[in-house]
């Protein structure tokens, strides 16, 4: 294969973008931050133009560096966000909405108010009714926009959205692993399900056709020409390819804003009680799927710590606040709620066994093995399903943290590999439009993935004893939270 291709990764906080050799070489990376959202109570919005401002950067950045280095550009795939949602004019594609964000929760009232549909949803769409994905807040869009009423408006995710202005085309397409996290996509059927637009009061509303992730949606117009985008996939999901996590019973540990713990199913679709059930990828041979674990404040927790209580001023203190800690003094952090396996929509977070003795690394320390403790749990509801994680990776901005990675080790009882590649979700973008155009197959694409070094885990007492109060804490928190605010 002569050329390359060029993985996009449109997150939270910042769009990415990788060349991509022949052979899985990064040859060059872009980055373009985003403006922080406007936040507002439950609100979390971005401006959608914003954001496809930003993908347009790193792209024209990356075709640039491609054309300089004299290496042709075969194809784009885009990574995205998942949840996050807006309505668009499907005659113009222009947004009529902001983006509301993976984390906004405006829906939870009509959440609670069809709570007793729960199981009926979770059976349908793989998933538990919860605010955090697209459907409660595509309802609120229909009936708080007065565009909502119209009959060109279009309801989707970001990537649906991005995917229509970047290629021009004038169609509407989503991915099925986007199309899931709407939850209005039959899991076992991969296509929009009657019954879940009724339960969300969302039936006849227009949604985008459900499409493979691996499918040429169009051309990119680029510095250097038109380019096919090949492939539009979920963020995770792309980070499992990007880290050549293909074969039944591999598993990501993700950390970043959130924590996500995913594991690959192979082509059979896996429901489990607590966890998500979703597409790993699909294209026109077939679906891959995973069940899925999400810890909804890794990075945030973190974040938390620095900003608002300023336990430290950089990043880079970390592993060494944690390494200074000397007491059991242990965090349940419930900011944004808690994910899988517990989906505690409102919790407050605690702290137990402060002492005269203790200190900022105490505390930053309880966090931080609260982060662990979290992903413990969904790997407990992964091993319940039937599935043995046979070979797992540590990727995402907070596994730089030594310390973090290490009692992630110790606590699963299991060895761990650490990604050594750069931004795993923008990799596996570019993965997926090679395997789009046929330049890779799975075995090219696990011949070029570099991972790390081998984490070993290894017996801690005093971090088990730690877990034990943890989740001990975690069920009088909920339990207090319950007194404080009596249904």
């Amino acid at each position: 294969m002569e050329g390359c291709f060029i993985g996009i990764d449109q997150g939270s906080s910042a769009s990415k973008a990788v060349v991509v050799g022949s052979e899985g070489q990064v040859l060059f990376q872009a980055r373009t931050e985003l403006p922080p959202p406007f936040r507002e109570g439950s609100r979390i919005e971005h401006d959608p133009s914003d954001v496809l401002r930003s993908v347009r950067n790193v792209l024209d950045d990356a075709v640039r560096a491609a054309r300089d280095a004299g290496v042709p550009v075969l194809g784009i795939g885009l990574s995205c966000q998942r949840s996050s949602c807006l309505a668009w004019s499907g005659a113009t594609g222009e947004p009529l909405t902001p983006v509301l964000s993976w984390r906004d929760t405006r829906g939870s009232d009509l959440v609670g108010g069809i709570h007793d549909q729960g199981p009926r949803i979770r059976r349908l769409s793989g998933l538990p009714l919860t605010p955090y994905y697209s459907a409660s807040k595509l309802r609120w869009i229909r009936d708080h926009a007065a565009i909502g009423r119209t009959s060109d408006t279009v309801f989707g995710t970001l990537s649906s959205f991005l995917v229509r202005r970047l290629t021009g085309s004038g169609r509407n397409e989503i991915d099925a692993t986007h199309a899931a996290r709407t939850q209005l996509m039959n899991i076992c059927t991969l296509a929009w399900d009657q019954d879940l637009l009724g339960i969300f009061g969302l039936a006849g509303i227009r949604l985008p056709e459900i499409v493979p992730s691996a499918h040429r949606h169009g051309s990119v117009r680029t510095p250097i020409g038109d380019t096919p985008l090949l492939a539009a996939i979920g963020d995770q999901q792309a980070a499992m390819l990007g880290l050549g996590m293909l074969a039944e019973g591999d598993a990501v540990i993700n950390y970043g804003t959130g924590g996500f713990l995913l594991a690959n199913t192979g082509r059979t679709l896996l429901p489990a009680e607590k966890l998500m059930a979703s597409v790993l990828y699909s294209a026109e041979t077939g679906s891959r799927f995973l069940l899925e674990g999400s810890v909804n404040a890794a990075g945030d927790a973190l974040e938390w710590l620095r900003l608002h209580l300023g336990l430290f001023k950089e990043y880079r203190e970390v592993d060494e606040l944690c390494r200074k800690a000397t007491t059991d003094t242990v965090a349940f952090i419930g900011l944004n709620g808690t994910g899988a396996p517990h989906w505690e929509e409102n919790i407050s977070s605690s702290f137990h066994g402060l002492t005269g003795k203790s200190t900022s690394a105490d505390l930053v320390r309880a966090v931080v093995e609260g982060i662990a403790f979290f992903i413990m749990d969904i790997a407990e509801e992964v091993r319940k399903s039937g599935i043995g994680l046979k070979r797992t990776v540590l990727a995402g901005g907070l596994s730089s943290f030594t310390y973090l990675r290490q009692v992630q080790a110790d606590i699963l009882g299991a060895d761990m590999l650490v990604s050594q590649g750069p931004e795993a979700s923008a990799m596996g973008a570019a993965y997926l439009a090679g395997m789009q155009q046929g330049a890779w197959t799975d075995d090219d694409i696990l011949r070029m993935v570099k991972n790390g070094e081998t984490v070993q885990g290894r017996p801690n007492p005093g971090l088990e004893r730690r877990y034990r109060i943890w989740r001990e804490l975690h069920r009088i928190t909920r339990e207090l939270d319950g007194e404080r605010n009596p249904q």
